[in-house]
Parts: structure tokens; C-alpha cells; sequence
């Protein structure tokens, strides 16, 4: 049977799709589509009308009860309460939001339900998409500059540059060479190798900049990333500023603001705080750890940062 692939578009959902389609190419079956998808504005309060292309699998993203396949480990996947008490996982749904990554999740299951045997270069994919999505890099230096192709792999893995078709080709030509191949191939695709180094050159900019662009403010630190052309890492606000708790970090993608939020994972913080439920109230979600949320207003996204700011120097 053919599929219509929906994943998230970062590392644990190209990884997750990947295994997808290792495990539908063991047992005959294939995709036919490849479509990337991330939180935009609104697409919580149209998502139950989204038009999908079926029948088809749905990975590390929101919970639709339509899809043929649905696997994720977000604590805020669900947008209605109706939805997830009516929710009853079977062998093509599973969620586990205790798993620290989609890819893990998924491949544990088709292991115990189908007796999906992985290969090496599988196996290795799903602890790096565990590594990255858990944020269980031995340093922020690591998650910055680190050599291992699945470091470098992670970071050409949001091409804003690039328009919604040419993104979904770009991302199709990876998940079927992370299907295949180990990561050390993918890497050295040519447009692959492009993205990378255009991330890295960005990085060297970003640098340069990044004391300007950032204020401390108690335990957090603010980041305005409209404020440089370059592309940001996660991962500058802990790299710079090692003993704050939390990083706040804003970006322009061309039509709308997002707010990205997250625990610096290498100091102790308040487990009480979960990011992705706090952002949820303003439309977000994410892990425990690190959360996002989108608007189409710098003025609302930045009273919301203000706002954010202010409950996490209260409860962390």
C-alpha cells in the first residue's frame, strides 16, 4: 500500500519519517508524498479541517483522527479534550510522551508489533534523533559546532529560504537517503552540503552579534533575531550566558514571528515548569524542555515573550 507522508519538519520528524519508510520498504509498501509541516498561526484552530492527501501517516506532529498512522511523544498533541479521551492506540497509533523522541517511539513499536528488525544505520539514526530532540548534547559547544553528521545534518534542517515546494522536495530527497543510507551519505548531497554550510557561515555571523541582540533579564535571557539577517542556534544563549536558566529566542520566517522557548538542559531548573504547556495557552506547545508558538504581530509576540519572561523569573 501507498502513503501520504505529514511530519514535523525538524531532525526527530525527518528522522521518524525515515524509519516510516525503512519499515514500509521491508514489507512491500512505499510513500508516494512527502510533506513537511510546522506550527504556523492558526493552525491549531484549523487543524481539524486540514486537507490531507490519503490514506496517510502522521509523525511527531498533532493527533488527527484520520490518519492511518499516527505516531508522537508531545505532551500537547491533542486539541481538544474530545479528541484525546476518545484516543485508543492500536498497532499503526501510538503516543508516549515520555519518550524523549518520535523516532524512538515509533521504531519500539513496529519492533513489538510487526517485528521490525532495523539496520545498524537505523539504529544509529534513532539515538541521534533522541540525542538532538531531547537536547542531550554533552555541551551547547557540541550542539553549535559539533562534527557528527547527525549534528550537521540538524542544522540544515530549516531552510528558510527556501519556498513550500522546493522545501518538500529538499526534504523528500532526505528522509529517503536517511531510509537507505547512514547519515555520513546524507550530509554530502550536494544541496544538502549547501544548507549546511550556509548554517555554519550564518553561525560565524550570528556571533559576531549576538551580545547586541541579547539582554538578560533575571534568570532568562531574550534573543531579538529580527534584529540579524543571520539564521540563530538554539543553542548561543547557553553557549554565552552558561549559568542562565532559561533562553527566549524570537525569528522572523518571512510572514509571521516565532517565539522559541526553552531550559537550558545542562543546569537544574524547576520541574514543575513545563514549557510546552505553558506556551499552549498562547496557541504553542512542545517538551517539557522546549516549547514554540507563532503570530503574524511583532507587537503581540512580543507582549507574550514580556509575559513569558515575567513567569519564569517568578517559578524558576
Amino acid at each position: 500500500m501507498d502513503y501520504h507522508l505529514y511530519f514535523h519538519d525538524d531532525f526527530d520528524g525527518t528522522a521518524s519519517g525515515a524509519v516510516m519508510l525503512n519499515f514500509l520498504h521491508s514489507r512491500g509498501d512505499d510513500i508516494i508524498s512527502y510533506n513537511p509541516i510546522n506550527f504556523t498561526p492558526n493552525l491549531k484552530k484549523n487543524w481539524a479541517d486540514y486537507k490531507f492527501k490519503e490514506p496517510f501517516i502522521l509523525v511527531d506532529f498533532l493527533y488527527h483522527p484520520r490518519a492511518t498512522w499516527w505516531f508522537d511523544h508531545h505532551l500537547t498533541s491533542f486539541i481538544n479534550d474530545g479528541w484525546r479521551r476518545r484516543f485508543e492506540g492500536d498497532k499503526n497509533h501510538a503516543f508516549d510522551p515520555a519518550k524523549k523522541s518520535a523516532c524512538d517511539l515509533i521504531a519500539e513499536h513496529l519492533k513489538k508489533e510487526f517485528g521490525y528488525k532495523p539496520p545498524r544505520f537505523i539504529l544509529d539514526l534513532i539515538k541521534w534523533a533522541t540525542i538532538i530532540d531531547s537536547a542531550s548534547y554533552k555541551s551547547a559547544e557540541e550542539a553549535i559546532r559539533g562534527k557528527q553528521p547527525a549534528i550537521k545534518l540538524a542544522l540544515a534542517l530549516n531552510p528558510i529560504n527556501f519556498k513550500a515546494q522546493a522545501a518538500a522536495k529538499y526534504f523528500e530527497t532526505i528522509v529517503k537517503s536517511l531510509a537507505g543510507k547512514p547519515m555520513a551519505k546524507t550530509v554530502k548531497i550536494k544541496i544538502v552540503k549547501k544548507e549546511i554550510k550556509r548554517i555554519e557561515e550564518d553561525n560565524k555571523k550570528a556571533k559576531k552579534v549576538f551580545k547586541k541582540i541579547s539582554k538578560v533579564a533575571g534568570r532568562a535571557v531574550f534573543i531579538d533575531g529580527t534584529k540579524t539577517e543571520a539564521q540563530l542556534s538554539n543553542f548561543f544563549g547557553y553557549y554565552f550566558y552558561p549559568k542562565i536558566n532559561y533562553v527566549i529566542t524570537l525569528e522572523f520566517y518571512g510572514s509571521y514571528y516565532h517565539l522559541s522557548v526553552g531550559k537550558n538542559p545542562w543546569k537544574k531548573t524547576p520541574a514543575r515548569i513545563h514549557i510546552g504547556k505553558m506556551l499552549s495557552k498562547y496557541g504553542g506547545g512542545g517538551h517539557d524542555g522546549v516549547g514554540g508558538m507563532d503570530k503574524k504581530s511583532k507587537s503581540e509576540i512580543m507582549k507574550i515573550a514580556e509575559e513569558v519572561i515575567k513567569y519564569l523569573n517568578k517559578h524558576g
